[in-house]
């Protein structure tokens, strides 16, 4: 009978969080077909320098310059300048690396349909902010920031998502946790990811872990109203082994956050456990995927999303009364 019980509050628990979360996402879900931008092209910088002739290579790089000022700047005088460019584009790795990337993107069609419905979605709930250039280039496997943006460009290394199959990352021993997002799954996430660290990224240090917390979620659901078909374990980088881990057992780790009074604290190793990244946190188990305390955050902003119909996703983004957010959300999982 005992048995019997607990799976029934498991179910409801499981049946809680499904409603909750499919009420966000036909929130975040509408028709953008009639929004602006149109389409967005992507500039291929990295197609454009391995293209060139080396022998002739400053003339190539002038030829270049206006359409990618970005890259090249002003200043393809100073014979370092040109020589630091030559060593890149002649290295063997790096030549590899563009003959892998032509192979896995033939061309960027699908890419730029994603990143256009995404832009009309940010664009949508942002349109004070202007939209950026986007480029793709060879970034030599910059693996731990595949995507670089500021108020100007967002700037995708494509040398970053060649699948987790590709022998160049093994060989550069990069985590296995990490080569499992290194897809083209997960690039139009990522350039969103840095678009919102570009935007609304606090500069400064959280206080709580409650705090961390919140933050972390305000980012993983402005990732979800970007790109509210993709599936949850992709917005937040996880298999989706480790997610349906972390559903399955979210009231635990709740339980485990409460318990030890865990939300109010300042503490460099709790912050580690909770949003560090890597293959597990070993505190709850090897199945136990790393990076909790985003997740629970997550669940946090989504359940106060819902039951606040009027805040627009700008004003969460402005939001800093995380003790609010946490008592108006009622998330309380049952364990």
């Amino acid at each position: 009978m005992q048995n019997k019980k607990q799976l029934f509050l498991l179910l409801i628990s499981i049946l809680l969080f499904t409603a909750c979360n499919n009420h966000t996402k036909s929130r975040l879900e509408f028709d953008i077909s009639n929004l602006e931008p149109k389409t967005i092209e992507i500039k291929q910088y990295g197609n454009a320098l391995f293209s060139c002739d080396t022998n002739h290579l400053l003339d190539e790089l002038k030829r270049l310059q206006p359409e990618f000022s970005y890259f090249l700047g002003n200043d393809l005088d100073n014979p370092m300048n040109i020589k630091q460019i030559h060593d890149f584009v002649t290295d063997k790795h790096h030549i590899e690396l563009y003959q892998q990337t032509k192979n896995a993107f033939p061309d960027l069609t699908s890419i730029g349909e994603q990143i256009t419905s995404a832009t009309r979605r940010f664009h949508y709930y942002f349109p004070a902010i202007p939209l950026p250039k986007y480029y793709t280039y060879i970034s030599g496997v910059y693996f731990e920031s595949p995507i670089l943006a500021d108020n100007q460009c967002v700037v995708i290394g494509i040398d970053c998502y060649l699948g987790e199959k590709e022998e160049f990352y093994k060989q550069l021993g990069i985590p296995m946790y990490a080569v499992q997002r290194m897809t083209s799954e997960h690039l139009v996430n990522d350039v969103f990811k840095a678009m919102y660290i570009s935007n609304f990224a606090k500069t400064t240090a959280s206080k709580t872990i409650l705090e961390e917390m919140i933050e972390a979620g305000k980012k993983l659901y402005f990732l979800e109203a970007m790109q509210p078909q993709l599936a949850d374990n992709v917005i937040i980088g996880y298999s989706k082994t480790q997610n349906d881990w972390i559903e399955k057992h979210q009231g635990e780790v709740w339980a485990f956050l409460v318990s030890e009074q865990i939300l109010y604290k300042n503490d460099y190793q709790m912050f580690k456990k909770l949003f560090g990244d890597g293959p597990f946190t070993q505190e709850f188990s090897e199945e136990a995927p790393a990076r909790l305390g985003e997740w629970v955050g997550w669940q946090i902003v989504r359940n106060f999303m819902a039951k606040e119909p009027k805040t627009t996703l700008d004003q969460l983004m402005k939001l800093t009364d995380y003790q609010t957010i946490l008592a108006e959300s009622k998330y309380k999982p049952k364990s």
